[in-house]
């Protein structure tokens, strides 16, 4: 079964996310991603990233690294945490109707979190906003709204509740 079937409960409500149910460490990849379906071997080191990144100030958070042969986003800093790739890892597979990228693994190194995804390319809805017809325009936000209803159906563990905290997961 899927984690959202498994999730479900009996009376038809959202799925319940549970901290048990969250890939956990500081080092994870995930072997049966698109990632490795397609041929790929292993994700780039942080040395990689850094090196294709470039210089950047320690305070500020770099600017995401694309890998465009590989299909690849990393996204690294001091202030990028594994709750953030365990958020969307949870979105992805609790709430299948929610656009989100495919993450295929993280890792923390010298100080700083790197979350690799895939690559979603094109034009950035700030970008494309102000080109837009308004009937294009509400129709996005029509979407924005399916979607915000889908994440306000995911449900957390009455006994733990962690979605809002000011701690990690």
């Amino acid at each position: 079964k899927s984690a959202a079937r498994m999730s479900l409960d009996c009376q038809g409500q959202g799925p319940l996310l549970v901290p048990s149910m969250l890939p956990s460490g500081d080092n994870v990849v995930f072997n049966e991603t698109t990632f490795f379906s397609r041929g790929n071997v292993s994700l780039p080191t942080p040395d990689d990233v850094r090196r294709l990144g470039g210089a950047h100030e320690q305070w500020r958070t770099p600017t995401p690294v694309i890998f465009p042969a590989l299909n690849l986003l990393v996204k690294y800093g001091r202030r990028i945490t594994v709750a953030d790739g365990q958020c969307m890892w949870a979105i992805r597979h609790l709430l299948p109707n929610v656009p989100v990228p495919e993450v295929y693994g993280w890792c923390r190194d010298q100080g700083e979190t790197f979350i690799y995804m895939q690559l979603v390319d094109g034009i950035t809805l700030q970008d494309a906003w102000p080109d837009l017809m308004i009937e294009e325009k509400y129709e996005i936000c029509v979407q924005l709204h399916n979607i915000l209803g889908e994440l306000r159906q995911l449900r957390q563990d009455p006994s733990y509740p962690f979605i809002g905290k000011d701690f990690q997961v």
